[in-house]
């Protein structure tokens, strides 16, 4: 079906979920992004980021290529695999009622989320301790955001992490209808939506409130058609707000450091993030190719708390046996990074290098083929969630990653395995559940096609 609807009066609709496709986000975002760089002025990257702009023919045609092999994937996945010729179609089933099936996944979110809450209070706790009481840690964040960033507010490995079950939960919740008006998970999902909110302003991590606030906005608006005119409207003030919020945050971060509060470093600072991950991606590209193998796509393997400090001495015919990827791969991306950077004069506070660039770390150029693979299995999901519940509400999670894919690799980091976690257990829960059975054929055609009749 065509994107465009013709309304009763001639006027042209369109269905708002194609906003959210992942060829959408390459013509409206990726690929501005990308022009935007390369024309930015090297004069701007050493003055407002304290870095060498490192445009390279190599490096802007790999993130092209990256970039047009993922709409090609997405293309592709979209449409679907054929039936193959010959074939005849499944019989049609009919699902059994689900009244089960709802309360155990309500159940399983439930937990998810009280236990993402749970590790919140404990990591805040322990900031709060640090800093000697909350009215303190609010006058240290208002002095000086880096230490509660760094110090008072680090991480805790495994207790962190748990946060983020939140991830998977919420859009579950919101796309099976469980979050009712009155309910337990309404509470906790309203609960999960602001201790986000304050980790993305005390923690200086906005992503953990777009981690919920992208897919709670993809299940609402998925459903709707309006006016052409409208989604351009509805397009700006999105803009507008994630600018505004960005501002909000990072100047109040920053202005304690730099005394500057105008709209002209809000918004070099707002293109910065994503211009500058560009320009370290060109400079991996160009000079670090495949140095990290598997890293960032082992990102969840590697960072894994106990399995990353695990050694096992004395194993027989291997002798000791580590996890560690350093002694895994010879090369500790931790000790090289920094290095790299201050080689290449980049500024080592924006060390990211997008998906492609992470990507081209992990692979060289070999990782065109991974983003190719990407486009197909983020257009596969786009499809599917036209169709199936648990897969719209697996796209809407998976959005987050692909908003922040010119920054960030974010479906292989550990931020996210717990979220798949939540996934797989409501996988199986619907799966053992869900029961169906063949409709009944019409009288007449077994006996036409059983060899026995």
């Amino acid at each position: 079906m065509s994107v465009f609807l013709r309304a009763p009066r001639g006027v042209r609709v369109i269905a708002l979920r194609s906003v959210f496709s992942p060829l959408t986000l390459v013509a409206f975002l990726y690929l501005p992004l990308l022009l935007a760089y390369a024309l930015a002025s090297p004069r701007v990257f050493v003055t407002e980021f304290d870095s060498r702009k490192t445009l390279s023919w190599s490096g802007f045609s790999f993130f092209a290529l990256a970039l047009a092999l993922f709409a090609a994937g997405a293309w592709v996945g979209r449409a679907g695999p054929r039936p193959r010729f010959g074939r005849p179609p499944r019989p049609p089933t009919v699902e059994l009622p689900s009244g089960a099936k709802r309360r155990s996944l309500a159940v399983l979110l439930e937990t998810a989320l009280v236990i993402s809450l749970a590790a919140y209070a404990v990591w805040f706790g322990l900031g709060i301790a640090r800093a000697g009481g909350p009215l303190e840690l609010l006058d240290l964040w208002r002095r000086n955001p880096h230490v509660v960033k760094g110090d008072i507010l680090a991480t805790v490995p495994g207790v962190t992490t748990l946060t983020q079950l939140a991830v998977a939960a919420v859009p579950l919740a919101l796309a099976y209808g469980l979050a009712r008006r009155g309910s337990v998970l309404r509470a906790l999902v309203v609960v999960a939506f602001a201790l986000a909110a304050v980790r993305s302003v005390l923690y200086s991590e906005r992503l953990a409130l777009l981690e919920l606030f992208v897919p709670a906005l993809f299940l609402a608006a998925a459903p709707r058609r309006i006016a052409v005119p409208r989604v351009v409207v509805y397009a700006l003030a999105f803009v507008a707000l994630a600018a505004g919020f960005f501002a909000a945050t990072e100047l109040r971060r920053t202005y304690v450091y730099t005394h500057d509060f105008s709209v002209g470093r809000s918004t070099v600072r707002f293109l910065g993030y994503y211009l500058t991950s560009i320009n370290n991606g060109m400079a991996v590209v160009d000079h670090y190719p495949a140095r990290t193998p598997l890293y960032s796509t082992g990102d969840f393997l590697w960072r894994f708390p106990g399995l990353r400090d695990l050694r096992v001495e004395h194993v027989p015919a291997l002798g000791t046996v580590s996890f560690r990827y350093a002694d895994s791969f010879g090369v500790d991306p931790e000790e090289l990074w920094p290095v790299a950077f201050a080689q290449q004069d980049l500024d080592y506070e924006f060390n990211v290098f997008t998906a492609p660039g992470f990507l081209a770390a992990d692979f060289g150029w070999a990782a065109l083929l991974a983003m190719l693979l990407l486009g197909l299995v983020s257009g596969r999901l786009y499809a599917r969630s036209a169709e199936s519940t648990f897969h719209r509400a697996l796209y809407a999670m998976w959005l987050a990653g692909l908003f922040e894919l010119m920054r960030i690799l974010y479906f292989t980091s550990t931020r996210v395995f717990p979220a798949y976690l939540v996934f797989l257990g409501a996988w199986l829960v619907l799966r053992r559940r869900e029961r169906t059975l063949p409709l009944p054929e019409p009288s007449g055609v077994r006996a036409a096609t059983d060899p026995a009749g």
